[in-house]
């Protein structure tokens, strides 16, 4: 029976650089980490006792892993996956952090679907190497039994920058969200795109976090600025929201003094006064789709295409 200790050697590290490494570990450097991988997977090793060499073992489990638990986001998509595996008999597990890495490398989930920036490459490439189904939400990944199916941000706040400037706005912001996520960095991408093939050069760039907290706080901000933008497109729906209920705690009027736009259509966008212009997404249908896929792929049936999501340009009152 293979132990860490084989692994450990294998790698040429110590039993303690093996169990930091196979547990996701910040102590062991990416380098190291991936020498032991390939070791575990070379001696057919599992951490999990139920698991160890079994690897054609069925959990019935779905693994879903999110980077937080917070935000309407995830409930839409979670809702998809989690009533269409219901139908066929599967559980979903939904996890975060450190617990979604041994979930993977103890094979305690049948399929995973990956919607957390913050899981390495490396250890989401391992789980499919071992034969396993991995669909990617949330970023460019090539590999064995990895299945990839994303939102066209940038096209998609191209289009409706574009749209804006044809409308008359010329002078943008744009609120950004964490600096390490995928969505927000090709949506940025987008929204530059845009501006650059109006001849529009000049913009004005406020760093959020994707939370109401923080665009109340850029909303006072923008409201305190003797350079206010007329128009400022925020990368997700819960910032813009507190971007309005900042700006209007100074008096700012939503869309005379300062336009507003989000991105994802989440529930609030109705209640929210002005209503929210935003560009919506289809979260339960995507969510649907990835389940109908994976209990294709157990099945041993040819997998269902999952498409990008569909987003489209939702007109209300903030702009």
């Amino acid at each position: 029976m293979t132990t860490i200790k084989d692994v450990a050697k294998l790698a040429g590290v110590s039993i303690s650089t093996a169990s930091y490494a196979l547990n996701d570990s910040p102590k062991v450097s990416k380098k190291t980490k991936e020498r032991i991988l390939r070791a575990g997977k070379e001696l057919n090793y599992y951490p999990n006792g139920n698991a160890r060499n079994l690897k054609n073992r069925k959990t019935g489990n779905v693994g879903v892993f999110i980077y937080e638990f917070a935000g309407p986001i995830f409930s839409d998509v979670l809702d998809g996956i989690h009533k269409r595996l219901q139908e066929s008999g599967l559980n979903i597990i939904v996890s975060s952090g450190t617990s979604s890495v041994n979930l993977l490398l103890e094979r305690q989930v049948d399929a995973a679907v990956i919607f957390d920036d913050r899981l390495e490459d490396v250890n989401i490439l391992h789980y499919g190497e071992m034969g396993y189904p991995v669909f990617v939400l949330d970023r460019n990944l090539k590999g064995k039994n990895i299945y990839s199916s994303k939102i066209d941000n940038e096209s998609l706040v191209k289009d409706f920058i574009q749209k804006k400037i044809k409308e008359g706005y010329s002078d943008f912001g744009y609120l950004s969200g964490p600096l390490d996520s995928y969505n927000n960095n090709h949506r940025f991408i987008g929204f530059k795109q845009a501006l650059e093939s109006e001849g529009i050069k000049d913009f004005q760039y406020f760093q959020g976090n994707f939370t109401i907290h923080g665009g109340f706080d850029v909303g006072v901000e923008i409201a305190e600025s003797k350079d206010r933008p007329s128009f400022v497109f925020c990368a997700n729906d819960e910032s813009a929201i507190g971007l309005i209920q900042g700006l209007k705690s100074k008096g700012i009027s939503i869309p005379g003094d300062v336009a507003v736009a989000g991105f994802d259509n989440i529930t609030l966008c109705d209640y929210i006064d002005p209503t929210l212009t935003t560009i919506g997404i289809d979260h339960y249908s995507w969510g649907k789709r990835v389940a109908e896929s994976i209990i294709a792929i157990l099945k041993k049936k040819k997998p269902v295409d999952v498409y990008n999501p569909i987003g489209s340009i939702i007109q209300r009152e903030s702009c």
